[in-house]
């Protein structure tokens, strides 16, 4: 559980370096691409180093392969709309809202796998929106086209999560047990391919320079990539999942948190109510019954 926690409060500032580096020109793409190219670098050397066989990328089943490809489309379109949803409303609200893939990954659970959720979850998902509209409303009329653009990138993240999530774990199905730092790999390095085509695209360059920019984009792509994601990777077998739910809202919470303490955000009584509300939903939506 400890694992868990550490994981969860490390990947909540991964936002934080978003926001600290577009002074500096690093536009969110480029930002996405470092982050998995750099992280991914760390991953793969983990799998090289590591002794379990079902570790190394190249002992992955074709199907595993392919899932991770999957993966990685998905996680590819999340970044994009996460960074962009970082730079318009800022890292606390982008994170909030890119959490209500729970809703996203329960509707795919009612519809094809036929599940039925209890009261618990209807009233979190009442909860949630309610939140968001007050969250939203109060700001939406007055605060401009940017405003509006980042919560549209932030919900949209929550639905480019979920298809990750959705993804990743049909791989790590595929590719049996042990295999999460495999598969973390595997999603990392075809990430990083999808990335880059984006960033040239975009008339923006691949390198780095030297000094702040460098410095923010590793730590984000060693923190958040890597660190984060092995310690979440290992919490997860070792906490029962409704718990696990309730301690993964560390990251949007902190994330909040940061975006007040960091960006000196001013947040009214009505978002600040709106955000209780919408993390009380997302965790009662988690757990479902």
């Amino acid at each position: 559980m400890i694992q868990l926690v550490l994981g969860a409060a490390i990947i909540s500032f991964s936002p934080v370096f978003v926001k600290l580096a577009a002074p500096y020109g690093v536009s969110g793409d480029a930002a996405g691409f470092h982050r998995v190219f750099i992280g991914g670098l760390c991953l793969l050397a983990a799998s090289l180093c590591s002794r379990e066989p079902r570790s190394k990328v190249w002992n992955m089943p074709r199907s595993g392969v392919l899932w991770s490809l999957a993966c990685a489309a998905f996680f590819t379109v999340d970044l994009l709309c996460w960074h962009l949803s970082i730079l318009y409303i800022g890292p606390g609200l982008a994170t909030l809202f890119g959490n209500f893939q729970v809703f996203v990954l329960a509707a795919w659970g009612i519809v094809f796998l036929r599940e039925k959720p209890g009261l618990r979850f209807f009233a979190g998902l009442a909860l949630a929106m309610g939140g968001l509209l007050a969250i939203v409303a109060p700001a939406w009329a007055s605060a401009g086209q940017d405003y509006q653009l980042g919560v549209f990138f932030g919900l949209l993240t929550g639905l480019f999560y979920a298809g990750f999530i959705l993804t990743l774990n049909r791989s790590l199905a595929e590719c049996g047990e042990n295999s999460q730092l495999a598969a973390m790999t595997a999603n990392s390095l075809f990430t990083t391919a999808l990335f880059a085509p984006i960033v040239l695209l975009r008339g923006e360059t691949l390198a780095l320079d030297l000094g702040m920019p460098l410095l923010l984009m590793t730590a984000y792509g060693v923190s958040s990539q890597f660190v984060g994601w092995v310690l979440i990777s290992r919490g997860l077998r070792e906490t029962r999942m409704s718990l696990a739910g309730l301690i993964l809202l560390l990251q949007p919470v902190l994330a909040y948190v940061w975006d007040l303490t960091f960006f000196a955000r001013p947040a009214g009584a009505a978002e600040l109510l709106g955000v209780a509300a919408t993390l009380v939903g997302i965790g009662l939506g988690a757990r479902r019954r």
